[in-house]
């Protein structure tokens, strides 16, 4: 029986550890994903509309080499609106506005281009310098007006090309809930422990302390990783590293002095656990039963 309830105690404890380690972030918003797959299609559809100007506009006054270079173009945009990776404007929260590149790197449509056909560095200058400019404030860059010669673009369709980012929504803070993802672990964390915790005290062994160990370890990570959520959620964290703490504390106790093995038996003396029989007053006078002495 007892090595029956250790290894449930185990199992509870490696759960405990598995969810700790794979619980995902708490959201600080509940719009931000819908709200970041609508500007994604805004700028896909925007994209889908100037891949079709640019593939139906006449170009009769380029050379064959524009010509070449503008079919390639206007195939890396259809690359580049598939990939669907798109600056974010988070700079700007009262208007939309273009972005050369975005602070994590992600390039706009006009700097991907220029980029892909090796012009990186003209990339790296507009971005330090003009990174919110508008394409026609930026012509007055010679390279720039060279470059868009050399694809066989114009400055208005280079223009069309550059989409304003909306900025993003103010954002909602969730109802002072805690997440599904900790709950579960909170319950398993917490349950672990405190099935060691009354493991030890009971009836107690090596198995049991370690078991308290692992599982009091467990919840006390899982309780410090959310310390700093909702005011639901730190309540729970604080049960957490409590539960943990008693756990871990009992269970390292009894790897330090652990308890003599004891069996249950009735009315030994060296019982953990003793039956005897005991006289107990009832309101309909003095009856005889049993009495159960517990040692901790």
């Amino acid at each position: 029986m007892e090595s029956s309830r250790i290894a449930l105690t185990a199992l509870l404890a490696l759960a405990s550890l598995a969810l700790v380690g794979s619980s995902p972030d708490l959201p600080t918003t509940g719009t931000e994903a819908p709200d970041r797959r609508r500007e994604v299609a805004r700028l896909r559809a925007h994209f889908d509309s100037v891949d079709s100007e640019l593939r139906h506009a006449e170009a009769l006054h380029l050379t064959p080499d524009q010509r070449t270079a503008r079919v390639t173009l206007v195939g890396w945009l259809r690359d580049y609106r598939e990939a669907g990776t798109f600056p974010r404007n988070d700079r700007f929260p009262d208007r939309p506005i273009p972005f050369f590149r975005d602070r994590d790197g992600v390039l706009c449509a006009m700097a991907y281009l220029i980029e892909r056909s090796g012009r990186g560095d003209l990339v790296d200058r507009v971005a330090s310098t003009r990174n919110n400019g508008f394409i026609p404030e930026l012509v007055d860059d010679p390279d720039l007006r060279a470059w868009l010669d050399s694809v066989g673009l114009s400055v208005a369709e280079a223009a069309r090309i550059q989409p304003q980012y909306e900025p993003p929504p103010e954002t909602v803070p969730e109802d002072d809930a805690v997440s599904a993802d900790y709950a579960l672990t909170s319950i398993v964390a917490s349950g672990s422990s405190l099935t060691t915790l009354g493991l030890n005290l009971i009836s107690s062994s090596r198995s049991t302390g370690w078991a308290g160990i692992i599982a009091g370890s467990a919840a006390i990570v899982a309780g410090v990783a959310n310390l700093d959520g909702t005011e639901a959620t730190e309540q729970v964290a604080t049960a957490n590293v409590i539960a943990g703490t008693s756990a871990l504390a009992v269970g390292l106790y009894r790897l330090v002095r652990p308890r003599p093995a004891r069996s249950f038996e009735s009315g030994g003396e060296n019982a953990g656990t003793a039956i005897r029989p005991a006289v107990m007053p009832t309101s309909d006078g003095p009856r005889l039963g049993l009495a159960v002495h517990t040692s901790f």
